[in-house]
């Protein structure tokens, strides 16, 4: 967890469900609240000009998400959407400002879990410059498994669609079809009941 849960609630923090699919804030809207995840997957996307999705990322239990966006004055350029059904903990911003500015470990934390997730992207976009979909793919996967802290082989259910994956990729949901089919015949991936274990 980037911030424990007492120090949130002391400070503050309210406890809010969301159900999978419900929208947590929208691209355009102002920052409001510190947004950490007790339970659940939540997805931050954008949609392209021809209706297309783009997930940035998916933060889960114990992650914070979008909190970069509290220290400028702009509004979101992201969706926040609970994917699972997930239970988030928000502090508005002028306590969680002042909390921060009180408690130095905490900054540190924050620090510590932001430079986490730009090496993070920075993995991910080598990985989406690379032409090779059964290649893109299976790094994507591996990434997955690797902060999910699996390590047995074939462990590890994705959980993703496959049109999830192709939104995160970039590419057709029919090219991940075929090339996660490609990558069980090749004994990198296999599936089961549906679903991709890695």
């Amino acid at each position: 967890m980037v911030i424990n849960e007492e120090i949130l609630l002391k400070n503050g923090a309210v406890i809010q469900e969301y159900q999978a699919g419900e929208t947590i804030f929208l691209e355009n809207s102002l920052p409001r609240y510190y947004f950490q995840i007790r339970s659940g997957l939540v997805k931050l996307n954008t949609y392209r000009d021809d209706g297309s999705e783009f997930i940035h990322s998916l933060p889960s239990e114990g992650h914070c998400f979008a909190e970069t966006f509290l220290w400028c004055d702009a509004s979101y350029c992201i969706n926040a959407e609970a994917l699972h059904d997930s239970v988030i903990i928000k502090l508005l911003k002028p306590e969680f400002m002042k909390m921060i500015d009180e408690n130095k470990d905490l900054m540190q934390n924050l620090l510590r879990h932001n430079a986490e997730r730009m090496l993070y992207r920075h993995k991910m976009l080598t990985t989406l410059s690379i032409n090779n979909p059964s290649h893109r793919i299976y790094k994507v996967l591996e990434y997955l498994k690797t902060h999910y802290q699996v390590k047995e082989p074939f462990k590890f259910e994705v959980p993703l669609s496959r049109q999830q994956i192709a939104n995160i990729t970039g590419l057709r949901v029919e090219t991940v079809i075929r090339t996660v089919k490609k990558l069980e015949q090749e004994n990198l991936v296999c599936i089961s009941n549906g679903r991709i274990c890695l």
